[in-house]
């Protein structure tokens, strides 16, 4: 199947890990240059946090890109949590190192870590369902 077909299949969660792709090299490559808030929120250990945030967002955007269009969802989940944290950080630090000023990242960041954590929860139920359903029922219907 082509990469075509497969992002219109999911072309919000492949722009989401996209996204954190791209902001997780800045991060990297910047390190606290890339955000006025997590500078602010982390007075002192800004720049080596960033550099690892955007290791740890990178990482995770590319397992979860690599699992989506390979099908794979055992790289796709934890790409999905290493996202989840990314975003969550991120919100974090863009609320509290720009207070009112920072609401609009810090909104649409918290959005997103809503949005990858239940992804990443759905997944794992959907394999919970199919590995009882495989050994013929739940363990409390034995």
């Amino acid at each position: 199947m082509g990469w075509r077909i497969q992002l219109s299949g999911n072309p919000f969660g492949t722009m989401v890990a996209v996204t954190a792709v791209v902001l997780g090299v800045l991060g990297l490559v910047m390190g606290d240059g890339v955000s006025r808030g997590m500078t602010n929120s982390l007075a002192g250990h800004a720049n080596l946090i960033a550099h690892l945030w955007g290791a740890m967002f990178a990482a995770g955007g590319a397992l979860t890109l690599y699992g989506l269009y390979t099908r794979r969802v055992t790289l796709e989940l934890p790409g999905l949590y290493l996202v989840t944290g990314g975003y969550a950080f991120y919100c974090l630090t863009v609320l509290v190192g720009l207070g009112s000023h920072g609401l609009a990242a810090g909104v649409i960041s918290g959005g997103l870590t809503v949005g990858s954590l239940l992804k990443a929860h759905a997944i794992s139920e959907r394999a919970r369902r199919v590995r009882d359903g495989a050994h013929g029922g739940t363990e409390a219907a034995r």
